[in-house]
């Protein structure tokens, strides 16, 4: 029996098959254009200098400590920086850096750590990590294999896994900046500025993490199976022998680890440490510790620390002012030529002549006059 059906490569007779969907063509005219071009030029040039100046309120103090390792046991000036001093105490691997505030920093105050030339957005980097191991635990021959190099060693698997972990931020800071009298090296202490590591951390984070009790359960009271990652032994003195009941991590209300584990876009970046909400930072020279732990040099880069307060935009950052500045600058500009222009030798709209078959029967036309001449 024959095939009665027919076989059709007709699209469907349908909108959008047929391509009868409805549209809108803006028809660019001088009465739309150069509204716009002056609306947009008159808008954005008050908003970019608001923003603008915006930004420039945000007192910010930042200082790279990445060579604080080789400076003297006594306070001594930092070259290329105005009225900061530093020391460090290589029995206890303790940096002081000894700065001034110039002016009043308007609470909240936010104290951050500075990386450069490290890349978390690495695609291998960023995958480095078992979600599952961190929320509840998970036994070895399950871990994803995402977590190499830093998976297993001699059969026991390290907690947490992965690359990110293994390379968290170990310099501790002072949780107060401790103000000081006079700039000689036995000043005394007269006031602290206090700072907390609380809510330093995304309230959704902790949802992924969880306690010490709830890896306990899993694991057990015998941890010899689970390790600390390689660089936690040696930059956390608690971890050295290896984990017990006592000090396993508790992820959950851990905060420096959650904000580690959140990966920056970017290689330069900073990270929230602690941060001052109730009072403001007075000026005055102030000291600070560091247990200087983390190796930058090993990968080529620099670490700083960051005093800064916030405005209605966020950090201190005028790139976005300069932005709408330059847009509204430039449509004023073009504003201002297309008027002109069609001041001085206006366009008819629809006008047929303009057309190229009008424009090329003209031509002709002038031509056979000529010759006819």
């Amino acid at each position: 029996m024959a095939d009665t059906n027919i076989k059709s490569n007709k699209p469907k007779n349908n909108a959008i098959r047929q391509q009868r969907l409805k549209a809108w063509q803006p028809i660019l005219t001088p009465k739309n254009v150069l509204p716009t071009l002056f609306f947009i030029g008159i808008s954005f040039i008050p908003v970019g200098i608001g923003l603008f100046i915006a930004a420039k309120k945000v007192n910010e103090f930042t200082f790279e400590y990445t060579e604080c390792n080789k400076t003297s046991t006594t306070f001594t000036p930092v070259p290329n920086y105005e009225n900061v001093k530093w020391k460090y105490d290589k029995t206890q691997e303790i940096c002081t850096v000894q700065f001034e505030i110039k002016e009043t920093f308007k609470k909240p105050v936010f104290f951050y750590y500075r990386l450069t030339s490290f890349f978390q957005n690495h695609r291998s980097y960023v995958k480095s990590y078992d979600s599952e191991q961190l929320l509840k635990g998970k036994k070895l021959e399950k871990l994803d294999s995402n977590c190499d190099p830093f998976k297993v060693k001699d059969g026991k698997q390290y907690f947490p896994c992965g690359l990110i972990a293994n390379s968290m931020f170990t310099d501790v800071f002072d949780n107060k900046l401790v103000k000081v009298t006079s700039g000689n090296n036995n000043e005394t202490s007269t006031e602290t500025y206090p700072l907390t590591e609380k809510d330093i951390a995304w309230p959704s984070d902790a949802d992924k993490y969880g306690t010490r009790n709830d890896f306990l359960k899993f694991y057990g009271n015998d941890l010899s199976n689970v390790i600390p990652p390689p660089n936690w032994s040696i930059s956390f003195p608690e971890y050295q022998n290896g984990y017990n009941a006592t000090n396993f991590p508790d992820l959950k209300n851990w905060e420096h680890f959650q904000v580690w584990m959140r990966t920056a876009g970017l290689p330069n970046f900073r990270k929230l440490y602690s941060k001052n909400t109730e009072t403001d930072l007075k000026p005055g020279i102030y000291n600070i510790d560091i247990i200087n732990k983390y190796d930058v040099n090993r990968y080529g880069g620099t670490k700083s620390f960051v005093i800064t307060t916030t405005s209605i935009i966020g950090g201190r950052n005028p790139f976005l002012g300069i932005a709408y500045i330059f847009v509204g600058i430039v449509s004023l500009i073009f504003g201002i030529i297309f008027l002109i222009r069609h001041l001085y030798k206006p366009r008819k709209l629809g006008d047929h002549k303009y057309l190229s078959w009008n424009k090329a029967s003209t031509t002709a036309t002038n031509t056979d006059g000529d010759d006819n001449r």
